[in-house]
């Protein structure tokens, strides 16, 4: 008679190299705690079937005011798949299999992060029991008759943005386990996309937008389980509680690739119908989250959205409701639709100080995934502040060059220095930006230099050229070269820009014929100290001009600066020359030339 085993302990506990489900030769008659162990051909027939099993797909959403919507808007073929689904539940992509006759289930224990939030896990399973997304509690016994082979996920929590734990359903368990597949493994996410409306989306809207706009919340309240899934999903799906017990999920796991994308398809039905119902400009969504836009002039407010939504099933917190103003917090920036503006929350900055701080530490080491999670957040601040994403690089670096996840290490000194810029910023950078154009914009900004004589820039017909002084490229070795000169043109050319009063917000292309600049403009670094030292000066001056640049190539023969460069202003009048005061560090290099020269 085959029995199995399945340990209780924390998956943090157990080797990768443990088995989980094992064949197993019970000893005495009692049943350790820290496992538990069932006969497979009496479990079938010993059940006492005094319990309620899900009757079949159950959806909250009014599937009739749907249709009809739908058909009003003239989007019933479009999303005719939605309607499916809500009757039939949606598939997750996961197909119908098993491990073999020997293993009739795969139930690893839940990860010991679950445990901190187990509290609230308990109240939100049995409120989930409770409206009916979620049955059981059962047995293993009485789950593998009914469904026969089935496989738990563990349970885990992660930390929110606001600090709170989330619960988290980890399909992708076990990780790189040969011969048991996870149940993400089986799904192709690119069956399950999304249309989500990101930064660059909001920000290119707003600063295009050529009224003034109102702008509102509105949030889907435990969005994933207002979604059921195909019953041919369910055995696959299935939670493993703090008491020895299976409870069978009927609704989007938070955890599961296709999560995002089954959501997302009612999402966006739900939003065209919106759009066509309401008088509104636009609507962004992120996942839960939506962002309406109407003009000043439209009279709709959102307690009729959220009347009509709860019409249609769609429920909302009404906590995370904010009525129209020119004001909102969306995706974790403040927009200002009047100013054009974007800016992070004070605590939300003061808190990426912090936690920076903490990185900096001497001595100190970190997970893999306390590195992870820290470059995700300083990532998000980077689209309000692009010009410091390439300080993140070094951490990439080192989340890439990590061998054993589970084992601390300090933070490399490329790090520190990345970590060090970034604490320098968030400390004196201006809060509030005008929001940036995601799109490069051309002006006719070129440059090149010379050895020989010095440096030439123009944009559009303005010019500037500047003469190197005698010994320019003598001292302390390693010399400066030409790669430093070609980033200096790039410095002379942001000075120039200021002079001519260009435009905040915008991402400015410079043209160049050196392979090494049109590097260290996407990577704001060099091997090369001079040129390293430059590019430092350069980020401070495009951090306070609130501006970013976008190289690209041109060959020799097509530089235009080329014959400035060379000392040749033929062709350039006078009248266009933009006369610029240098910095000190310039200054001692190289001068501007006069009219007279």
């Amino acid at each position: 008679m085959n029995r199995f085993l399945l340990s209780t302990a924390p998956t943090s506990e157990i080797q990768d190299s443990e088995i989980i489900v094992r064949n197993f030769e019970k000893q005495g008659n009692s049943y350790p705690r820290e496992s538990i162990e069932w006969p497979v051909e009496h479990a079938v027939t010993s059940v006492k079937e005094t319990f309620t099993w899900p009757a079949g797909v159950k959806c909250d959403m009014n599937i009739p005011k749907w249709e009809i919507a739908l058909a009003n808007a003239n989007l019933t073929s479009t999303y005719k798949d939605v309607l499916e689904g809500f009757v039939e539940g949606f598939h997750q992509g996961i197909p119908d299999y098993n491990l073999g006759p020997e293993i009739p289930f795969y139930a690893p224990p839940n990860h010991s992060s679950a445990l901190q939030a187990q509290p609230k896990i308990e109240e939100s399973i049995q409120k989930e029991i409770t409206a009916g997304r979620m049955f059981g509690p059962y047995s293993f016994e009485q789950v593998h008759k009914k469904f026969g082979f089935f496989q738990t996920n563990p349970l885990g929590a992660v930390v929110n943005r606001d600090g709170s734990l989330q619960a988290i359903n980890d399909l992708s368990f076990p990780h790189r386990k040969t011969g048991i597949p996870s149940v993400n493994s089986f799904v192709n996410k690119e069956d399950f996309d999304t249309t989500w409306d990101d930064f660059k989306a909001v920000a290119k809207f707003l600063r295009n937008q050529k009224k003034t706009a109102l702008l509102a919340i509105f949030d889907w309240e435990k969005a994933y389980r207002q979604i059921p899934t195909a019953p041919s999903q369910w055995p696959y799906l299935m939670l493993w509680n703090f008491n020895d017990q299976i409870v069978v999920d009927t609704r989007i796991a938070f955890g599961g690739v296709a999560g995002c994308g089954s959501f997302g398809r009612p999402a966006d039905a739900w939003k065209e119908i919106m759009l066509a119902e309401f008088d509104l400009i636009t609507i962004f969504r992120w996942v839960d989250d939506n962002l309406f836009v109407k003009e000043l002039a439209s009279t709709v407010e959102m307690d009729e959205i959220v009347a009509r939504s709860d019409e249609l099933g769609v429920k909302t917190n009404p906590t995370k409701i904010s009525p129209f103003r020119l004001e909102q917090k969306y995706i974790g920036f403040i927009w200002n639709a009047a100013e054009k503006t974007v800016r992070l929350p004070e605590e939300k900055t003061q808190a990426r100080i912090k936690q920076i701080q903490e990185i900096l530490v001497h001595g100190k080491e970190f997970t893999y995934k306390q590195i992870e999670i820290m470059t995700g957040r300083l990532n998000h601040v980077s689209y309000m502040l692009p010009q410091l994403r390439c300080y993140l690089c070094s951490l990439y670096r080192m989340m890439n060059n990590w061998v054993f996840c589970h084992v601390p290490r300090p933070l490399p000194l490329d790090a520190r220095q990345d970590m060090l810029y970034w604490l320098k910023t968030l400390l004196a950078f201006d809060r509030t930006r005008l929001i940036a154009n995601p799109e490069p914009t051309e002006i006719g900004c070129v440059g090149d230099a010379s050895t020989n004589y010095g440096i030439g820039v123009l944009i559009g017909k303005c010019w500037a050229q500047f003469k190197v002084r005698p010994g320019w490229n003598k001292g302390d070795l390693p010399q400066q070269g030409i790669a430093w000169m070609e980033t200096a043109a790039i410095q002379i050319g942001l000075l120039m820009m200021k002079e001519l009063d260009i435009r905040k917000g915008k991402t400015i292309i410079v043209w160049t014929d050196n392979t090494t600049s049109e590097d260290a403009v996407k990577s704001r670094k060099s091997k090369d100290l001079h040129v390293n030292k430059e590019w430092k000066r350069i980020q401070d001056i495009l951090l306070r001009m609130q501006i970013d640049l976008a190289a690209k190539r041109v060959t020799s023969k097509e530089n235009r600066a080329d014959a400035l460069s060379r000392g040749d202003r033929k062709g350039h009048l006078l009248k266009n020359q933009v006369v610029i005061d240098l910095p000190q560090d310039l200054e001692a290099l190289m001068f501007q030339a006069s009219s007279l020269d």
